[in-house]
């Protein structure tokens, strides 16, 4: 390879790895007093795996967790294919946010973005839940009903994404008032997803940044329901 092509690689790679971490998203599963935030995509049953891409996470994520009006932080750590934490007690919500160091976006004449995705997981869609991060989605206490909310306020035209727990993918538009709707017909695993950009320059990290990119999931197990396929083979790495 010639000197002159290596800059070019370099910089293809480096906007290749920024473009896939953000097309990835973490969601958290809970079950036997375990709860595991993964990274990757769940419709896909991928999940990265350490060593690896789960190791560019500045740190492991704190998990809060919430029963009634009771919340309490639960420290983790870095397992093969997740960060794991063992939870106590019935929780009705849990919720991390994950570190992600800034993209570097220099190379296209751009200023860095703050990327932060974010997992919650709820015990039932029937219990409403109130919004505490910068993007949440939370539900409503409604059949099927979720509600998108950005700063403490309701998030219109929000595209939000259901994958079912056979892989299967249906999106709705926001409300004015930051609701979708979804028929969940399936028992298992469903995590919904919203993307939201922002704009405003802000610092994080130590670091300025010109834009802030969100991703946030919802994760919850129907407990009746149709028997669904299972998801997809996970994909093989090579």
């Amino acid at each position: 390879m010639t000197s002159s092509l290596k800059p070019l690689l370099a910089a293809a790679l480096l906007i290749a790895g920024a473009s896939t971490a953000q097309a990835h998203q973490v969601w958290l599963e809970n079950a036997g007093g375990q709860a595991r935030l993964h990274f990757g995509e769940f419709n896909d049953n991928l999940r990265e795996t350490s060593p690896g891409s789960l190791d560019k996470f500045k740190g492991v994520p704190v998990l809060e967790q919430r029963a009634g009006t009771a919340s309490q932080k639960v420290e983790g750590k870095l397992t093969k294919d997740a960060f794991a934490y063992t939870v106590t007690g019935n929780a009705d919500t849990l919720f991390a946010a994950a570190t992600y160091p800034l993209i570097d976006r220099s190379k296209r004449n751009l200023p860095a973005m703050y990327w932060q995705p974010s997992a919650r997981w709820v015990a039932s869609l029937a219990q409403p839940v109130a919004p505490g991060q910068a993007l949440d989605l939370v539900p409503t206490g409604k059949p099927g009903q979720l509600k998108v909310v950005f700063n403490g306020n309701p998030l219109p035209k929000a595209k939000v994404q259901l994958v079912s727990p056979a892989g299967w993918s249906r999106e709705a538009e926001s409300a004015a008032d930051g609701t979708v709707e979804f028929l969940t017909p399936w028992k298992g695993q469903y995590v919904a997803e919203v993307h939201h950009t922002d704009k405003t320059p802000g610092e994080a990290q130590g670091e300025k940044y010109g834009e802030a990119s969100y991703v946030t999931t919802l994760s919850f197990v129907q407990a009746e329901g149709a028997v669904s396929p299972p998801l997809p083979p996970a994909p093989e790495k090579h």
